[in-house]
């Protein structure tokens, strides 16, 4: 038994300039449309605020991760140096913070690469799918596209602003 799954009706415009698609973006964003992806093929610097994107917490989670990884790195190190198995090698403080930098950052590297992996993944919802239909072939290799969700009987409208706009192809998604 296949599972189908539903994707709601919108139109996708293609562009060949990335400043049409940012004007466009801005100009369907005007008339009140809401939801609107696009699909790019290296970053457009404008596009992320013409999306009305927020700021993301993900540097959050990286510098948080980051810090709790250095202090258990050296946490573990202090531990095992002063306290489980104290050596005295020449005289040396048995803590020494210069000495325990290296393993401290690659501590907080460590962890944080990992939460910040595992928040990509929890954030975005990325999971396997057997199921996935590329919307075109062209997207993120030579084209712009602007995913805009309409309802049914506004699809007609839409086709012809975004030509307006100066999209060179716009088809149902």
């Amino acid at each position: 038994m296949s599972k189908t799954t539903y994707r709601p009706p919108a139109v996708l415009a293609m562009f060949r300039d990335p400043q049409l698609l940012v004007d466009a973006v801005k100009a369907i964003r005007e008339k009140g449309y809401r939801g609107l992806d696009a699909y790019t093929p290296y970053p457009v610097h404008q596009l992320p605020e013409a999306l009305g994107l927020k700021i993301s917490w993900m540097p959050r989670v990286t510098k948080t991760a980051f810090f709790v990884g250095a202090t258990l790195g050296f946490t573990f190190e202090a531990w095992t140096m002063a306290w489980a198995w104290p050596l005295n090698i020449a005289g040396k403080p048995f803590i020494s913070v210069p000495a325990y930098m290296p393993v401290t950052f690659e501590s907080g590297i460590l962890i944080a690469g990992i939460s910040t992996f595992i928040a990509v993944f929890v954030a975005a919802k990325l999971r396997p799918a057997p199921d996935f239909v590329n919307i075109d072939a062209r997207l993120t290799n030579d084209r712009f596209g602007l995913y805009v969700p309409v309802r049914p009987y506004e699809a007609g409208s839409v086709h012809d602003l975004l030509k307006s706009l100066g999209a060179e192809e716009v088809k149902d998604a």
